[in-house]
């Protein structure tokens, strides 16, 4: 999952979702400097933590070795040089192309000792998953799941085809492209339901139509447990 589309609902609580979804990915030694005290995070400290490369867990630099890879906000820059909170005991040296002060970037170590140094890289450079990007889209949800970069759209619904019934044949599906666009329902509506309202059928704007949670035994399944859900069956379906 590389990027998150929040698309428009009524009401429009687009704005909040995504700091919420922000918060999440921002690694915690980094949150003190992007985020402001603000009473939408008030109990964000209940928030499931993530545990993806980009949230490590390790705070001693002695342990840090070359080529590891870390978050970091730039602190202070003297000619060429940056110091960069890397979420270690010691601040590091950076050098190369770097965001403003007070801005979040990657680095990469390139020494431990006497100094602890690094260089500025892109994502693109990280060969770890890295998180995900929050965008709230202006397009509503057909527009998005029209757009033609995507080479695979599935829509998820209780009312869908059983995802047991086509799992061999979405495998294969999986395993050809390289864009997915997975969509879910808001709390009030469906996916059908928000469609209908674009003068759209679910069956003109998604590839597919899946029920990821058969026998789901209750009327509706939460949205981040459906999220949860679906990801873990297309990871097994994509390693086959």
């Amino acid at each position: 999952m590389d990027k998150i589309y929040i698309y428009p609902d009524h009401p429009d609580e687009s704005r909040f979702i995504k700091l919420i979804l922000d918060y999440m990915e921002t690694p915690q030694y980094l949150r003190k400097y992007l985020f402001k005290r603000r009473k939408e995070l008030k109990f964000a400290g209940v928030l499931p933590p993530l545990r993806t490369p980009n949230h490590p867990t390790e705070s001693r630099a002695s342990m840090l070795k070359k080529g590891d890879v870390r978050e970091g906000v730039v602190l202070t820059k003297s000619g060429g040089e940056f110091m960069v909170d890397v979420g270690v005991d010691r601040h590091l040296k950076a050098f190369g192309r770097a965001p403003s002060i007070g801005g979040r970037a990657i680095i990469r170590i390139t020494e431990t000792a006497p100094e602890l140094k690094g260089v500025f890289i892109g994502d693109s450079e990280v060969e770890d998953y890295w998180g995900f990007d929050v965008h709230v889209s202006e397009r509503r949800l057909g527009e998005i799941a029209l757009d033609e970069k995507f080479e695979l759209t599935i829509a998820t619904s209780r009312l869908g085809t059983d995802i047991r019934k086509i799992d061999a044949e979405l495998a294969s599906k999986l395993n050809e492209v390289r864009s997915i666009f997975i969509a879910f329902g808001s709390p009030r509506k469906g996916l059908k339901e928000i469609l209908s309202g674009e003068g759209l059928t679910i069956d003109e704007a998604f590839h597919y139509t899946l029920n990821m949670v058969p026998e789901q035994g209750c009327e509706s399944v939460r949205t981040e447990e459906a999220i949860y859900s679906t990801l873990a069956i297309l990871n097994l379906l994509c390693s086959q």
